[in-house]
C-alpha cells in the first residue's frame, strides 16, 4: 500500500479540524444585559426580577442569558460600557437607566446599538421625549407622578407649609429631574424650596449634605430624599430632633425601613425594581422573537402617545402609629397607588425574599 504524501495528510488534518470546529461551536448564547448606574442594594430586587424572568422564559433551553451589569455613576463610563456592547456579537438587547439624560455621547452610543439591531429598553429612568426614538420602550416608574405623590404626602404631613431641601445624586438624570419637579408641582404657596443638593451618588456626601442644609437654612423643616440612600442619610441626621424635622423619601432602602420602623422617617414612596428587571427581560425577549401577543399585553396602547411606556406602579409606606396620611388623600394624584402600613410592606418583601425595594 503506497504511503500518502505530506500534503495529503495536512489536508485531511485541516478537514478534520474544520469538522470538529463546526460541530463543537453552535450559535452563541444571546445576551440581554441591564446596565445600572451604581452597586446600590436597591438593584438587588431588579436582579431577582431578571433571574425570575429568565427562569419563567426557560432561557437555558432557548440559549439566552440575562444579567445585570454595573456602571460607576458617570456618563463617561456608561458610554464606555455601551461602546463595549457594540463590539460584541452576543449582546442582542440592552436595558439602560441613562445616567445623564441629555448627554450626546450616551445618545450616540444608543443609536449605534439600535442601528445594529440591538433592542434598547430604558428602565428606572427614561430619555427625554425628543430622544424616545433611540429606545424601543420605557419600563419603570412614572417619575413625574411619583414626585406628585410624595409632594402630596408632604402637604398632608405639613399643612402649615415648610421650607424644604431635596437631596439627590445628580440633577442630570431624567428620573431625578422628574421626581423633583413633580414634588414641587404638588405643593402650595406655603412651601418654599431652598436648594437641590447633589451628592454624586456617594453616601457620605449625602449625609454631610443633610447636615449642611439644616446648618445653612435655619428654618428648613422638610427634608426630601430622591434616591434610595438619601432616606437613611436624612434619618441619621434628624432622628434626635424629630419635633422640628419631617423626612420623606423615595425607595425602601434596608436602613430606611428600619428608620421608618423606629419613627425617624415619615413616609417612603416605594418603586418596584423587581418588576422593572422582570419586565425589561420579558419585553426584550418578546421583541427579539417578534412575539406580538406579549408586546400587546405589555404595551396595550403601543402606537399611541405614551404607549411605549409601562408603569411599574408605586407603594406609599407609612408607620403603624401616628401618621396623618390616609389612602384617600392620594386618589386624585394616583388612583392605583398601593397605600400600605409598614408591617404589610415587610410581609411583601419576605414573600419575594427581598430586604429592600
Amino acid at each position: 500500500m503506497p504511503l500518502m504524501n505530506t500534503s495529503h495528510w495536512r489536508g485531511c488534518a485541516l478537514m478534520l479540524f474544520g469538522l470538529l470546529l463546526f460541530t463543537g461551536c453552535g450559535e452563541p448564547t444571546k445576551k440581554i444585559v441591564l446596565l445600572i448606574n451604581t452597586e446600590d442594594a436597591f438593584w438587588n430586587a431588579a436582579r431577582a426580577g431578571v433571574k425570575e424572568a429568565a427562569t419563567d422564559l426557560k432561557f437555558g433551553d432557548a440559549k439566552y442569558e440575562a444579567y445585570v451589569d454595573s456602571n460607576v455613576g458617570q456618563a463617561k463610563s456608561q458610554i464606555e460600557k455601551l461602546t463595549s456592547y457594540l463590539a460584541r456579537k452576543d449582546i442582542v438587547a440592552v436595558g439602560i437607566s441613562p445616567y445623564d439624560a441629555k448627554n450626546d455621547g450616551v445618545a450616540e452610543a444608543l443609536k449605534k446599538l439600535k442601528d445594529k439591531g440591538v433592542v434598547i429598553i430604558c428602565f428606572d429612568s427614561d430619555l427625554p421625549a425628543e430622544k424616545h426614538n433611540l429606545r424601543d420602550f420605557y419600563i419603570g416608574t412614572n417619575n413625574i407622578k411619583a414626585g406628585k405623590v410624595l409632594g402630596t404626602a408632604a402637604v398632608n404631613l405639613k399643612p402649615e407649609g415648610a421650607e424644604y431641601v431635596q437631596f439627590v445624586g445628580t440633577d442630570a438624570q431624567q428620573n431625578a429631574i422628574e421626581r423633583m419637579d413633580g414634588f414641587t408641582s404638588a405643593l402650595n404657596d406655603k412651601f418654599t424650596q431652598k436648594e437641590r443638593m447633589l451628592d454624586g451618588g456617594k453616601r457620605e456626601t449625602a449625609k454631610s449634605n443633610v447636615t449642611s442644609a439644616i446648618t445653612k437654612y435655619k428654618d428648613v423643616s422638610l427634608l426630601v430624599g430622591i434616591w434610595a440612600y438619601n432616606g437613611p442619610a436624612i434619618a441619621d441626621i434628624i432622628k434626635d430632633d424629630r419635633d422640628k424635622y419631617t423626612g420623606v423619601t423615595f425607595d425602601a432602602d434596608e436602613a430606611a425601613i428600619d428608620h421608618l420602623d423606629k419613627g425617624n422617617l415619615d413616609a417612603m414612596l416605594v418603586q418596584n425594581p423587581f418588576m422593572m428587571g422582570y419586565l425589561t427581560v420579558k419585553a426584550a425577549y418578546a421583541k427579539l422573537n417578534k412575539d406580538e401577543a406579549t408586546i400587546k399585553e405589555l404595551f396595550p396602547k403601543l402606537g399611541e402617545p405614551g404607549g411605549d411606556i409601562r408603569d411599574t406602579g408605586l407603594k406609599l409606606i407609612v408607620p403603624v402609629k401616628g401618621s396623618p396620611l390616609k389612602a384617600e388623600q392620594f386618589k386624585d394624584v394616583d388612583p392605583e397607588l398601593e397605600f400600605m402600613l409598614l408591617p404589610a410592606f415587610q410581609d411583601w418583601l419576605k414573600k419575594y425574599k427581598l430586604k429592600s425595594s
